[in-house]
C-alpha cells in the first residue's frame, strides 16, 4: 500500500486533510541512501545484502515515533503491509513488527478517548497476530526440520515450565507446613518460659531450673527453611541461657544472704555466750573475795 494515500487499501479507513508525511519521506530517503552507499563501497551479493539490512534495522528501531494522531495512523498503515506473511516477506519483518507495536501503543494513547479508532486497533492487531501465524507456516513450509527443532525445542521449554510449577508449589507448601509447625513449637517454648519465671518468681529455683532446662528448639531441619530453623534454634538457646543465668543469679544471692544471717546468729550466740561466762566469771571472783574477808 502507498504510504500517501487519503484511505488505507487494507481497511478502508479515510483520512482527511493529509499531507506526505516528512517522516515517512525522510525515511524513504534514507532507505535509498544506505543502498546508494552499499554500491559505492562496491559490495555485490550478500555482503550487499546483509550490509543494507543491518543497517536499515538500525534505521528502522531508532526512527522516531511521531506524536499527532495522523501521523501516527500514516505511519501504522506504511508499516502494516511490511509485516504481512508472504512468501517473500520483507527482509527486516521483525525490525518492522517492533516498530509496528510501537506505534500502536502510542496510538492507542493518543485515541484513548475515541471508542471507535480503539476498536479498530485492535482489528489491526488482530490482523497482525493471525499474520504472525500465517507468517510461521510459510517458515514451516519452508524449512520443516527447523521447525521440527523448534517444536521440540517449545516440548522441553514446557516440560521446564510445569516442572518448574511443580517444584515452586512443592517449595510453597514446604514453607507453609514450616511456618505452621514452627507456630506450634514457639507456642509450646514460650509457655515452658512463662512457667519457668513464674516459678522463678515464687523463688521455687530448683523448680524454674529444671523448666528452663527444657527450653530447647527441637523442630526437625526443614528443606526449604534450613537457615531460618538454625536461627531459631541459636535464639532459643540464648533465651534458656539467660534464663538460667538469671535463676542461678538469684540462687546465689539467696545463698549469700542466708550465709550472712547463719554468720551474724552465730556471731549474736557467741557474744552472748563470752558476755553470760564474763558474768559468771566476775561472779566467782566476788564470792572469792568474801570468803577471804571473813576468813580474817
Amino acid at each position: 500500500m502507498s504510504a500517501f494515500v487519503s484511505a488505507c487499501q487494507s481497511c478502508g479507513h479515510e483520512f482527511t486533510d493529509i499531507e506526505a508525511n516528512r517522516s515517512i519521506t525522510a525515511l524513504t530517503e534514507r532507505f535509498e541512501q544506505i543502498e546508494r552507499e552499499a554500491d559505492e563501497r562496491g559490495l555485490s551479493g550478500r555482503n550487499r545484502e546483509k550490509a543494507i539490512l543491518e543497517k536499515r534495522a538500525r534505521v528502522i528501531r531508532d526512527f522516531p515515533v511521531p506524536n499527532s494522531r495522523e501521523d501516527l495512523q500514516q505511519l501504522m498503515f506504511f508499516i502494516q503491509p511490511k509485516i504481512v506473511a508472504s512468501v517473500q516477506p520483507d527482509p527486516n519483518i521483525e525490525d518492522w513488527r517492533s516498530k509496528f507495536i510501537e506505534v500502536l501503543n502510542r496510538a492507542r494513547n493518543a485515541y484513548k478517548d475515541d471508542a471507535n479508532m480503539l476498536a479498530e486497533f485492535d482489528r489491526v492487531e488482530a490482523s497482525l497476530t493471525a499474520s504472525v501465524g500465517e507468517h510461521l507456516q510459510i517458515k514451516a513450509k519452508r524449512n520443516p526440520l527447523l521447525f521440527a527443532l523448534l517444536g521440540g525445542v517449545v516440548i522441553l521449554g514446557v516440560v521446564a515450565a510445569v516442572s518448574s510449577q511443580m517444584d515452586s508449589r512443592k517449595q510453597h507448601q514446604c514453607e507453609e507446613q514450616y511456618t505452621q509447625d514452627a507456630q506450634s513449637e514457639q507456642a509450646r517454648l514460650e509457655k515452658l518460659m512463662q512457667s519457668a519465671e513464674q516459678s522463678y518468681q515464687g523463688k521455687a529455683y530448683p523448680q524454674a531450673q529444671a523448666t528452663a532446662g527444657k527450653v530447647r528448639w527441637e523442630l526437625a531441619a526443614s528443606t526449604c527453611k534450613v537457615a531460618e530453623n538454625q536461627k531459631a534454634g541459636t535464639l532459643w538457646d540464648e533465651k534458656r541461657a539467660g534464663l538460667l543465668a538469671m535463676i542461678q543469679k538469684s540462687v546465689d544471692a539467696d545463698q549469700a544472704a542466708a550465709q550472712a544471717a547463719a554468720d551474724r546468729v552465730s556471731a549474736e550466740k557467741q557474744a552472748v555466750e563470752q558476755k553470760e561466762a564474763q558474768v559468771a566469771r566476775i561472779k566467782a571472783e566476788k564470792e572469792q573475795a568474801q570468803a577471804v574477808e571473813k576468813k580474817w
